[in-house]
C-alpha cells in the first residue's frame, strides 16, 4: 500500500527527493490556505514532515484525521500543538543533532561582539586602517557569563565558555541541582551578575519577550547580549533602544522577531553582529538533520516506531 506524506514545512532537496522515491509526497508548505491544500488528500495522509519554525500547528492536526507521525527538522516546538498531538496519538520527532553547531555560533557571536570582529572586517575593507588603528575591543576570556535557559544547548554553551575561564551562572525555571554552575533566582539577577548574557531558552507556545528592557538594563552599558534562541523571545524594540542609547554595550544576534526582516536601526550599528539564522547551518549538521527526518519516517512506517520522539 502506498503511504502518503505531507510536507508542511520546507525540506532540503535531498530529503524531498528521498521522500518522493519512497512515498507519495504532497508539498503544501507554500499554500496560502493549509487546510484547503490538504483537503483533497487528508483522509489518506498518514505522515508529515516540517521544520522548527513551522512545527506541527493545530490547523495541520485538525486537517489530517489519519496523521500518525510528524518529523520536524529542528528542535524548536514553539509552533507545535504538542498537547493536541499527544491527545491524538501522533508521534512528533525532532532532530537532536544540532546542539554543537548552535553552541559554537553562540561563542562566535559573543567573541565577535567583544572583539568587534565584523566592524574590524569592514574597517580593513574600507581602507580605514591606512588612517589609523581601530578603537579598542573588549577581552572575551575570563568574563562573567550568564545563560538564560540551560537545556541541551545552554549546557553546550556553558561547556565552551568554561574553556575560556568564564565564571558561569544561569537562570532556568526548571531546577538543575546537578550542574556545576551558579543558579540565579531571576533573569534580572542573572543579568546583574553577568558581563555576557546568552539566551538559549526554548520558550513554549505563546511565550514572548522573555528578555525585557529591565533585563537589558541590568546587563548594562558594558554588557553583551547574544541570542541564538528565537527572536520573539526578546522585546526587540527594547533591545534596539538599549543599543542605540548606549544602555547596552553590544549584541550578537542570529534570530529576529519577524525574520528575515531585521530592524532597520540595527543595520547601521557597529556594536551589533548580525547573522541570518545560521546556528545549525553547516553542511555536516544539515545532512545529519535531513537523515534524522528520513530515518524517523522510514522507521515508523516499517512498524519500528519513532527514533527521536519528543517525550
Amino acid at each position: 500500500m502506498t503511504i502518503e506524506i505531507a510536507a508542511i514545512g520546507a525540506q532540503r532537496p535531498t530529503v524531498l527527493a528521498a521522500l518522493e522515491q519512497e512515498f507519495v509526497l504532497h508539498k503544501v508548505w507554500d499554500a496560502p490556505d493549509l487546510k484547503a491544500a490538504l483537503a483533497p488528500h487528508a483522509e489518506r495522509i498518514r505522515g508529515a514532515v516540517s521544520h522548527g519554525m513551522v512545527g506541527l500547528p493545530t490547523a495541520a492536526i485538525e486537517a489530517l484525521p489519519k496523521l500518525e507521525i510528524c518529523a520536524i527538522n529542528g528542535v524548536g516546538l514553539e509552533t507545535t500543538d504538542l498537547a493536541l498531538a499527544r491527545q491524538r496519538g501522533i508521534a512528533v520527532t525532532i532532530t537532536p543533532v544540532l546542539y554543537d553547531d548552535v553552541a559554537d555560533l553562540a561563542i562566535l557571536l559573543g567573541m565577535a561582539a567583544c572583539r568587534r570582529l565584523a566592524e574590524a572586517d569592514r574597517y580593513v575593507r574600507a581602507g580605514k586602517w591606512l588612517e589609523g588603528r581601530m578603537d579598542l575591543g573588549r577581552k572575551f576570556s575570563g568574563k562573567r557569563a550568564g545563560i538564560m535557559g540551560i537545556g541541551r544547548i545552554g549546557q553546550a554553551v556553558a561547556k565552551r565558555l568554561a574553556a575560556f575561564d568564564m565564571t558561569i551562572g544561569y537562570y532556568d525555571p526548571i531546577a538543575k541541582p546537578d550542574l556545576p554552575y551558579q543558579a540565579y533566582a531571576s533573569p534580572v539577577a542573572l543579568a546583574e551578575a553577568s558581563e555576557l548574557l546568552f539566551l538559549c531558552a526554548a520558550g513554549g507556545a505563546g511565550v514572548r519577550n522573555l528578555v525585557t528592557a529591565e533585563i537589558l538594563d541590568a546587563l548594562g552599558p558594558k554588557g553583551v547580549f547574544v541570542n541564538i534562541a528565537r527572536g520573539w523571545l526578546v522585546d526587540e524594540p527594547a533591545l534596539v533602544s538599549a543599543l542605540l542609547e548606549g544602555r547596552l554595550g553590544a549584541a550578537g544576534l542570529d534570530v529576529f522577531a519577524a525574520e528575515p526582516k531585521v530592524p532597520e536601526a540595527l543595520l547601521g550599528l557597529d556594536n551589533v553582529v548580525l547573522t541570518p539564522h545560521i546556528a545549525s547551518n553547516t553542511a555536516e549538521t544539515m545532512q545529519a538533520m535531513g537523515d534524522c527526518v528520513l530515518a524517523n519516517i522510514r522507521s515508523w512506517f516499517k512498524g519500528e516506531g519513532a527514533l527521536t520522539a519528543v517525550a
